[in-house]
């Protein structure tokens, strides 16, 4: 299961916390990277905040990998499920050829 999981800066880092924040943040991200349960990740340019794909096996495994964010106290965390296009395209087709066998247009 892929999700893009989208962080966005909340409340400013204690100043004395920063520098040990960033280096928790560099160790998840090598351990996330390692197990393969993060495909991608990035910073947003100028702003704090930044995105990733993650690949887990459920929901719970998804939730665990986050439980260990290190910014999560400080920000907005978003997460969305990520599904193949094809396969959301052709879904839509059917749907609408359902529909219009149904008599609705």
């Amino acid at each position: 299961m892929r999700f893009l999981v989208v962080t966005r800066g909340r409340d400013p880092v204690p100043p004395d916390m920063g520098m040990a924040m960033i280096q928790m943040m560099q160790g998840w991200l090598a351990e996330q990277r390692a197990s393969g349960k993060l495909e991608e990740a990035w910073s947003f340019a100028g702003q704090v905040g930044g995105g990733g794909i993650a690949n887990v096996d459920s929901h719970e495994e998804l939730d665990a990998m986050m439980a260990g964010f290190p910014f999560s106290q400080t920000s907005y965390v978003d997460v969305y499920p990520l599904a193949d296009l094809d396969a959301a395209l052709a879904n839509g087709l059917e749907t609408i050829q359902a529909m219009m066998a149904a008599g609705g247009g």
